[in-house]
């Protein structure tokens, strides 16, 4: 999706320490709770190499609107507090993709 209008949310977590395996498996197990909304467009997990026990979540969405929507259901409020009970902390930003270029290594 060149130029695309696509709502980014990009969450950090701070897992405890000790409960990065079993956040890693939980988040997995539960990831189909976004990915079958009809406005979500994909998520990734990610480890941090800086910071031990730091993840980021990254989803995209077809448009606000529809993520806050998500948002606010009771579906996100179960979903979230699967992963609550390995976290210490967290924060969420949220942007809009200005531009997405493919690379020459990415699959066709």
């Amino acid at each position: 999706m060149a130029d695309s209008e696509v709502f980014r949310v990009m969450l950090r977590m701070e897992v405890l320490p000790g409960k990065g395996e079993e956040f890693e498996k939980v988040w997995y197990e539960s990831a189909g709770t976004i990915t079958g909304q009809r406005a979500n467009l994909g998520q990734w997990l990610s480890r941090g190499d800086e910071e031990e026990g730091v993840y980021y979540i990254i989803s995209d969405w077809v448009n606000e609107e529809l993520f806050r929507e998500y948002e606010r259901s009771e579906e996100h409020v179960v979903h979230r507090g699967k992963l609550h009970p390995y976290r210490s902390k967290g924060s969420m930003q949220t942007m809009r993709v200005v531009h997405n270029l493919v690379g020459a290594g990415a699959p066709a």
